[in-house]
């Protein structure tokens, strides 16, 4: 990944005091390097005693729209430092545009122009949506911790997070005490380290606030080849890759690298882990399924609908993940968000 020798010179509309702004801002990254989240003890606590006391039974309206609310996703990210590397589809990554001179000293042009303060924050932001740009995503805590108190019974049970990626699913599951066990499976290696450090360092300090022991499991293999104890779970729910979307690592256990082309991770990868979510799945357990349209593969979504329902599973409804606010289209009406659907069934 080249960079250039020199800073590209500013653009014509910033101001003489912008100017010498954008130089400052540029050396200052260049000294302290990319604004990774880095929360400090104290401020870990205070985001898991927020995330513990969030309402997740009102974040599910009555329609099945999960409301956007941030609580814990600092604090998911701040032990997946790697994320900001990980490639969607040919779009460059974040990463790139920060160690590219040009390209960041036009990422804080923008930002200036925007008027935004100087802020890791602000700079964050900028860098995911720069031109020809894309960022992962992470699952946001309160979403799923939301979707654990609505799915699992009163009474608490077992699930399993198959593709467990950037952690907000577990901490969604340390949030919500209907989860009693909590096992994850993920490939990537950096996605698993990641993964321990949060659940070494934040279960014992959930229990110091009053939250029942957790019990949590981790494994570094794909989802297609982990096979859980026969009848031991109330619920599977994740978000897998969508296809070769999001290229988290380049291992060889990356889904995307063992099946190349959408018919076989559609039967390789999808195909296996229903499979074990069946073996695994208590009688009427419950199968969720965050999964969604991209650009390289439109039909996703249908399709996989499509499969799991000629595989033996029954749809039984169909949550709404808000995601980001709809710009621009005022027949969708103010405040309108885009949406991401989770697919919930039952096993027949």
């Amino acid at each position: 990944m080249g960079t250039s020798t020199r800073p590209a010179p500013l653009l014509p509309f910033l101001r003489h005091d912008d100017l010498a702004s954008c130089r400052s801002d540029f050396e200052h990254h260049r000294r302290e390097g990319f604004p990774v989240y880095s929360l400090k003890r104290d401020e870990k606590r205070q985001e898991l005693l927020e995330l513990l006391l969030a309402d997740h039974a009102g974040i599910i309206d009555k329609q099945g729209r999960i409301k956007q609310t941030m609580t814990g996703l600092a604090m998911a990210w701040h032990y997946q430092p790697f994320a900001w590397t990980v490639r969607c589809g040919n779009r460059k990554t974040p990463i790139e545009v920060f160690t590219d001179d040009e390209l960041f000293l036009k990422a804080i042009e923008r930002r200036t122009k925007l008027g935004n303060a100087f802020s890791d924050g602000g700079l964050r932001k900028i860098l995911r949506t720069f031109s020809s740009t894309q960022s992962v995503s992470n699952f946001r805590p309160t979403a799923a911790a939301g979707v654990y108190h609505r799915l699992l019974p009163e009474e608490g049970g077992g699930v399993w997070d198959m593709s467990a990626g950037f952690g907000g699913r577990l901490l969604g599951a340390l949030a919500c005490d209907r989860v009693d066990r909590y096992i994850g499976t993920d490939p990537s290696t950096y996605a698993i380290d990641g993964l321990s450090e949060m659940a070494e360092e934040l279960v014992p300090m959930a229990e110091q606030f009053g939250r029942r022991a957790l019990e949590v499991e981790l494994h570094k293999c794909g989802s297609e080849d982990f096979l859980p104890e026969r009848n031991s779970l109330q619920l599977c729910f994740s978000s897998p890759p969508y296809a070769g979307w999001e290229q988290y690592s380049y291992e060889p256990t990356q889904s995307h690298i063992k099946f190349p082309t959408q018919q076989e991770w559609l039967h390789g990868f999808i195909g296996a882990t229903l499979r074990n979510c069946a073996h695994g799945l208590k009688r009427n357990g419950i199968l969720a399924i965050n999964i969604a349209a991209v650009a390289a593969y439109p039909n996703l979504a249908k399709v996989f609908l499509r499969y799991a329902e000629d595989h033996g599973w029954r749809l039984v409804e169909t949550l709404q993940l808000q995601l980001s606010k709809m710009v621009g289209l005022k027949h969708l009406g103010k405040g309108a968000f885009k949406t991401e659907p989770i697919f919930v069934f039952r096993k027949k």
